[in-house]
């Protein structure tokens, strides 16, 4: 096992991190389902916070770099009923990630966030990722303001990565966020951002939400690292963000 992590984390980093701000992430749907049948906000100052947890149907994500295509996909769905987790009786939600290069697949990942509800509280999550495991464990959270200003931001929380049913740990996450607004001005953006070491090696990761009335209407942007390349993945939805 040992040896198959640490031949994952040399590859990419992508997985730790996405899955990470996910599981602090809040309530929504997927992009085009709900862009076709949603209005803009129409107040651009300010968005209430999304209910948690997400809710992110297929989401068809794109970029290039040096060259390369690359394409992803990414979803969250919730779990029905109640699980254990580290020791105490936890909700869940299943989150997948696959993302290839020139068609190839180079990322394959199945993962499960734990959390609590009523309030929310993320409590970590184990992941299956091209093969190795790991899982993160929350140190502290915070909890976005009911209130999400423009300009605003702040803490999300901490947690340590191990081995996974070990004490071994193998790395440290923080996650801040911070509020923006669409290029055009259309949507509310909720950022939500993660580094950290595992293994030695920096990470870091950054998520960008479109907020609509509440809800988190999709996934607009992902910019993850990539065996050593920092990607920006746009929606491949035609017409549905304007960065």
């Amino acid at each position: 096992m040992k040896t198959t992590l640490r031949d994952v984390f040399h590859f990419t980093f992508s997985g730790l991190l996405l899955t990470a701000l996910t599981a602090c992430g809040g309530g929504g749907g997927g992009v085009g389902s709900a862009m076709q049948s949603s209005q803009p906000p129409q107040n651009l100052e300010s968005a209430p916070a999304p209910a948690e947890p997400f809710i992110i149907d297929p989401t068809t994500l794109a970029a290039s770099s040096g060259g390369n295509s690359y394409a992803g996909t990414y979803t969250e769905t919730p779990n029905k009923g109640t699980t254990m987790f580290d020791g105490q009786e936890a909700n869940s939600s299943a989150i997948s990630l696959t993302i290839t290069e020139n068609g190839t697949p180079i990322v394959t990942e199945i993962e499960t966030a734990y959390y609590l509800e009523n309030p929310y509280q993320p409590l970590g999550l184990t992941l299956s990722y091209n093969g190795g495991q790991f899982e993160l464990l929350y140190n502290s959270t915070n909890q976005l303001p009911s209130t999400l200003t423009v300009g605003g931001s702040g803490p999300l929380g901490t947690g340590t990565y191990y081995a996974v049913n070990t004490n071994n740990a193998m790395g440290s996450l923080t996650e801040t966020y911070s509020v923006s607004v669409t290029s055009t001005g259309s949507f509310v953006l909720l950022n939500t951002y993660a580094t950290g070491t595992v293994n030695g090696q920096s990470i870091s990761q950054t998520i960008s939400y479109a907020l609509n009335s509440g809800e988190a209407v999709g996934v607009g942007a992902v910019e993850i690292l990539v065996n050593g390349t920092t990607l920006h993945f746009n929606s491949a939805c035609n017409g549905c963000w304007d960065y």
